[in-house]
């Protein structure tokens, strides 16, 4: 019993790190296995280009292989090899999205490599969450950063189309004090007007948009559809009001 009093005897602790060490060069062979297989893939590719239509039956026929795959899978051997398979398409799908990255200094790394998700930059105009976009090369909320393109902000078809209907001072009331966060009387100092006038402004079109999005979604509870959190609290919220009678 002497010998378990400080700790595993030394031959376990070899033992424990042979494992160790095993484990590691076993990830380490797969791993090259996979960048190996990747750069084939590759050179096949530039080598002989498939036409678009051979190129999407192709692919049709690999999803359909790995829902074959997954619906077949029992045993761990099984769950393993369609692991495997994710990876390859993970892999592939990040190299072709590293062609399209924004690289620094003509190096092979984006440009926020290495960076902390939350970490904070200087100036400090660089950790606005348009910035941070800006420097992962996606621009789409830049473009439309606009009090009458707010419409497309949103992702909800149905939404969109309730803001693009709006018209243009009901827009930038929108704009200023959703996206922008601004008190109505900034707004109001913006604008020329009174507080009060913008606040009046302001109810009339959530008014308006309500009107608009509330039989939509009455409908999708109807017909008993999947919605968010947000959306069941609006109805509860609406119900028993005018815009609902």
């Amino acid at each position: 019993m002497d010998e378990w009093e400080n700790g595993l005897p030394d031959e376990y602790e070899q033992e424990e790190e042979i494992s160790e060490q095993g484990r590691r060069d076993l990830a380490a062979e797969q791993q090259e296995a996979l960048e190996l297989e990747l750069e084939q893939d590759e050179q096949r590719e530039r080598a002989v280009p498939e036409p678009p239509a051979k190129k999407k039956l192709k692919r049709e026929l690999e999803q359909g292989a790995l829902a074959r795959l997954e619906s077949a899978a029992r045993t761990v051997p099984e769950w393993n090899n369609v692991i495997a398979w994710w990876d390859r398409l993970d892999a592939n799908r990040e190299r072709r999205e590293r062609y399209h990255e924004i690289s620094r200094s003509g190096d092979d790394l984006p440009i926020d490599y290495g960076a902390d998700e939350n970490g904070l930059c200087f100036p400090d105009s660089m950790n606005t969450v348009l910035e941070k976009q800006r420097q992962k090369g996606d621009f789409i909320d830049t473009i439309f950063n606009c009090p009458y393109e707010i419409h497309e902000l949103v992702t909800e078809p149905y939404m969109s189309h309730a803001l693009h209907e709006l018209s243009d001072d009901h827009k930038e009331v929108l704009y200023f004090s959703a996206v922008r966060m601004y008190s109505s009387a900034k707004i109001a100092e913006l604008r020329g007007q009174t507080d009060r006038n913008i606040r009046k402004v302001r109810n009339t079109m959530l008014k308006k948009v309500h009107k608009k999005i509330l039989p939509y979604l009455k409908g999708r509870e109807e017909r008993g559809l999947p919605m968010t959190m947000e959306e069941r609290a609006f109805l509860v919220e609406m119900k028993g009001s005018d815009l609902d009678k």
